[in-house]
């Protein structure tokens, strides 16, 4: 087998592997409205979902995730309201469920939130009741861990991928 041709075996079965440990299982549209948001939550199992929300009326992090709540009977959320912001204890997308205080030391058992406004994600510098989301903004719920949320992938980039290999090989 030819060294370019098992580079680019190599990074397929990678990429293919890489998934099959995380992966977005589901993607959901909900609202209406000329600006859009998404919203990723990604489960300690590797489970990750993507939220694409149309909104008109000004909303914080928060708000977000409690719309999706409301319009998706799969979705579900529990949090604590303090005088500072908003602790989101619990999230659950039909089967997928965690529930964490933050109490297990050394264990990272809550939700992280992050951000990205251009470029890679960061972990919030807010809490989402504080965040003022915007057209084409990113969040993100991270279970049990403070890595940053998993990539999504690009529609068609697997396939992409697939058809220059088989290219490689005429």
């Amino acid at each position: 087998m030819r060294p370019s041709l098992l580079a680019s075996a190599a990074l397929a079965v990678a990429c293919l592997a890489s998934s099959s440990s995380a992966a977005i299982i589901a993607t959901y549209s909900i609202g209406s409205g000329s600006s859009t948001s998404s919203v990723q939550i990604d489960f300690a199992s590797g489970n990750g979902y993507l939220f694409n929300v149309s909104w008109d009326q000004p909303m914080n992090g928060y708000q977000l995730l409690q719309y999706i709540d409301a319009e998706l009977g799969a979705v579900s959320h529990t949090a604590q309201v303090f005088s500072f912001g908003v602790f989101v204890t619990g999230i659950g997308v039909g089967t997928d469920n965690e529930y964490g205080e933050g109490d297990l030391w050394p264990i990272e058992n809550y939700w992280h939130y992050w951000t990205k406004d251009s470029g890679s994600w960061q972990q919030a510098m807010v809490g989402a009741s504080d965040r003022t989301i915007f057209d084409g903004s990113f969040d993100a719920w991270v279970f049990g861990s403070s890595v940053a949320p998993q990539a999504v992938p690009a529609p068609g980039a697997l396939a992409l991928l697939a058809l220059g290999l088989r290219s490689r090989r005429r």
